[in-house]
């Protein structure tokens, strides 16, 4: 009974949810769209190449370029409100912290040995 609470209480909440603009977008208009976006790009083109896969500062150089490039793209077309006003070097720095956050900070801290390992890792 708890979990069935717990499952039908966010579609009940979900209801009656206008968009305001009356546009529906395609997931760019937020920083954690952007970072889905590079994610799935990520995962997808990791499956093609599987050194990508095995090695991780390839994973995390690869996740930062991609994010570079969809925030720059989205920036110049002004997709996105919060890269509105910015100035490319900002627009930059958006990107290298979306392409962060698409691999996680986990990983990357990991990958430099920042954090200690587990056996289970």
């Amino acid at each position: 009974m708890l979990v069935a609470a717990f499952v039908f209480v966010p579609v009940v909440f979900a209801q009656d949810v206008e968009n305001p603009s009356g546009v529906i977008g395609w997931g760019v208009e937020t920083f954690a769209g952007i970072v889905a976006i590079v994610s799935f790009i990520l995962t997808q083109g990791a499956k093609s190449v599987p050194f990508v896969e095995k090695n991780t500062f390839t994973k995390i150089a690869s996740s930062i370029v991609i994010a570079v490039v969809i925030s720059v793209f989205v920036w110049q077309f002004k997709w996105a409100s919060f890269l509105a006003g910015l100035m490319l070097w900002q627009v930059l720095i958006q990107g290298v912290l979306i392409g962060l956050s698409a691999c996680g900070f986990y990983d990357v801290l990991k990958s430099f040995g920042l954090m200690k390992k587990s056996d289970d890792d």
